[in-house]
């Protein structure tokens, strides 16, 4: 297909209405990018100990797209797996065979939280492996396949989901701090690679963010009354609050936009003012 004149985007890990990756395609989509929305299975993959289920109206990356049309916006969908060699030039190069451009990148993909989190004698070695190839494993291999096209383009933006928890120690979570802490490194390296061929690579590090991982942890700390616990949760929080993900996007759409060509190599932190590990 000829390439269009618009900027195109592919976020991964797009399956859940309440969730980072279906915020941020909407905001690009709303800044004017047309949008390759993914996840591994089109309405994502489920936590261990999910209590808030997506309701009978929305069918993940189908709903999306219907969702972005509607409000005038230009988006398509696609499936695969970001672990896999397979999986990831499947995207990327849908993406690009489909508008003959890729622009954007967006590193969303995340880990399902299960049987990671606890003691590190209690933690399964498929789980360790399971963590480090969706979160580590898979930006890699996204960004290997996209960096070809855009180094021949002489433009990119290559946009990664770390946490605050590559920043900090948080307790009974040494399989997904190991695996944020590597998305920091990488993009730090990728980004000095990057730099002279007009590609810039950041991540963004999240703090507590209301989405269906946030109250599948409070599930997990023992609150029963799921509100009254992300509200007890939040409390340490200097904003008082969980973040929402479209506050998170926002930070995506700002890497992702022109306007951050001098913007490389960073970390950006979005917490509310800082995070304290019982909100987590």
């Amino acid at each position: 297909m000829a390439e269009t004149d618009r900027r195109v985007a592919l976020i991964t890990g797009c399956g859940k209405e309440n969730g980072i990756g279906a915020a941020t395609a909407q905001k690009l989509a709303r800044d004017g990018f047309i949008v390759a929305v993914s996840d591994v299975a089109a309405a994502g993959v489920d936590n261990d100990n999910t209590v808030e289920k997506a309701p009978s109206s929305w069918q993940g990356l189908d709903s999306l797209v219907a969702r972005i049309e509607e409000a005038g916006g230009s988006a398509t969908s696609f499936t695969g797996d970001v672990s896999t060699e397979d999986g990831a030039a499947h995207l990327v190069n849908s993406a690009i065979e489909k508008y003959g451009r890729l622009d954007a990148l967006v590193n969303n993909a995340g880990a399902p939280h299960g049987q990671d989190r606890g003691q590190i004698e209690t933690v399964p070695l498929d789980a360790w492996e399971n963590v480090m190839a969706i979160n580590v494993r898979g930006p890699f291999l996204m960004s290997r396949a996209a960096v070809p096209h855009m180094k021949s383009r002489g433009y990119g933006r290559i946009v990664s989901l770390a946490s605050v928890a590559g920043l900090e120690a948080l307790p009974e979570r040494a399989a997904y701090c190991a695996s944020k802490a590597a998305v920091i490194g990488f993009t730090r390296s990728l980004a000095y690679d990057m730099a002279r061929h007009g590609v810039t690579v950041n991540c963004v590090c999240p703090g507590s963010i209301r989405t269906d991982r946030a109250i599948s942890s409070t599930m997990k700390a023992g609150y029963t009354d799921v509100e009254a616990g992300l509200a007890e949760r939040a409390k340490p929080i200097p904003v008082g609050r969980h973040g929402k993900p479209e506050e998170i996007a926002a930070a995506i759409a700002y890497l992702a936009s022109e306007d951050a060509a001098f913007t490389t190599g960073q970390a950006i932190v979005v917490d509310g003012g800082g995070l304290p590990p019982s909100a987590f």
